[in-house]
């Protein structure tokens, strides 16, 4: 077994939140009001009235355009010495489908090294979230990883973790890493800042393709933070970028996704004729939305979303989405076993930290990926990653 060089890289402690967990930790803090069950809207102007004569729309088609194609990988350093196989690694998933597909490239990724992996799903609720921490611990492997939970939700196995010296490897978080080696994470990849710019660019596309002035909506996902995150980016860069544009929060409860939402947006939609685009901070949101806007004969507006699925890249195909930024799973997954690999050959964990740049993806920039399940946003990704690692 390789030597563990550890960097500790935790969370500041929060209060408890979300009792799901889908991307749940990425975002510090939801700027989300709370909503019934009906949903709710919450009016964010960010200016109204003014003329868009000071957009600069030559400036966001350049951010926009340096988007378009795949970049490289993030991590650059050659791990330079061979990779221990003798590495057992246990994975916590979310149980969302984003956390499958996760496992399922890191798994691909484990048993490329000859690893062995033990799945663990859990109900993302807090008892189930530290139960699945709490066997990780009771197993001893040589680093934990998991997606979709906030270190505030298992402080106890967290320490535990720390205490053993056990890796504890995870993909987003709560609030961006600070030194505290009683409860922390090895290492944190996508933190806040990162994860906002994927939000950031798609108000830039947004503003650029409505002539920069007019309504938004801004979807949130209630009980998210990673969501929320997403949300209150795209509308800071509005308020930032366009003076004559305004946008309006509408919630959604995760019981709703594919049931009353898609009529709750319609609503929206209705009441608020003169939104000429909708944001979601997470894509599964608008599961049935063209649907239910068909049947009430309202026509869609320009639409982007953070993380799209397979249903939401086939509406990429089709142009019944306008754009959207995948999270690249694929690429995150390998990236969590080079952090892996350094550990065990005493390198430094922080040459895995840098993710690739974002991809807007859209039928308008021909770049819309033809397979539909989990396409990664870097084509080239496992080739990129065999290097670094010395295998051919």
């Amino acid at each position: 077994m390789g030597t563990h060089s550890f960097r500790w890289r935790p969370l500041a402690g929060l209060a408890l939140i979300a009792l799901l967990a889908l991307f749940v930790a990425a975002c510090g803090g939801s700027s989300s009001s709370s909503s019934s069950e009906t949903g709710s809207t919450e009016s964010s102007e960010s200016s109204g009235g003014e003329e868009s004569s000071g957009v600069d729309i030559a400036a966001l088609e350049e951010i926009v355009n340096e988007h378009i194609k795949p970049g490289p990988i993030g991590p650059t350093v050659p791990i330079g010495k061979p990779i221990p196989k003798d590495v057992n690694v246990v994975f916590i998933n979310c149980g969302a489908p984003a956390c499958v597909f996760i496992e399922e490239s890191f798994n691909e990724a484990a048993d490329l090294l000859g690893w062995k992996v033990e799945n663990i799903t859990t109900e993302p609720t807090p008892e189930g979230i530290q139960e699945a921490f709490g066997e990780a611990v009771r197993r001893k492997p040589d680093a934990v990883v998991s997606t979709g939970f906030a270190i505030n939700q298992y402080p106890k196995q967290a320490k535990e973790l720390n205490e053993l010296e056990i890796p504890n490897i995870s993909h987003t978080g709560t609030d961006p890493s600070t030194y505290n080696p009683a409860e922390g994470v090895t290492l944190q990849l996508q933190e806040p800042d990162e994860v906002s710019e994927a939000a950031r660019l798609m108000a830039d596309a947004a503003i650029i393709d409505s002539g920069g002035e007019g309504e938004f909506g801004a979807v949130n996902l209630s009980g998210y933070p990673s969501v929320a995150i997403q949300v209150k980016a795209f509308e800071e860069e509005l308020e930032e970028k366009c003076s004559a544009c305004s946008v309006q929060r509408v919630e959604i409860q995760p019981t709703q996704i594919g049931k009353e939402a898609p009529t709750i947006i319609t609503n929206f939609l209705r009441a608020n004729p003169d939104v000429v685009g909708l944001y979601f901070g997470y894509d599964g949101i608008t599961l049935g939305l063209n649907a239910a806007l068909k049947g009430a004969s309202i026509s869609p507006p320009l639409t982007y979303a953070w993380a799209p699925d397979e249903t939401g890249i086939q509406e990429l195909q089709n142009e019944e989405k306008t754009a959207a930024v995948p999270l690249g799973y694929p690429e995150m997954s390998w990236q969590f076993a080079d952090a892996i690999a350094r550990l065990q050959t005493g390198g430094n964990v922080e040459d895995s930290k840098t993710v690739g740049p974002y991809v807007l993806w859209s039928s308008a920039f021909n770049n819309v990926p033809t397979d539909t399940k989990n396409p990664p946003p870097n084509p080239n990704y496992q080739e990129e990653f065999k290097k670094l690692w010395g295998i051919k």
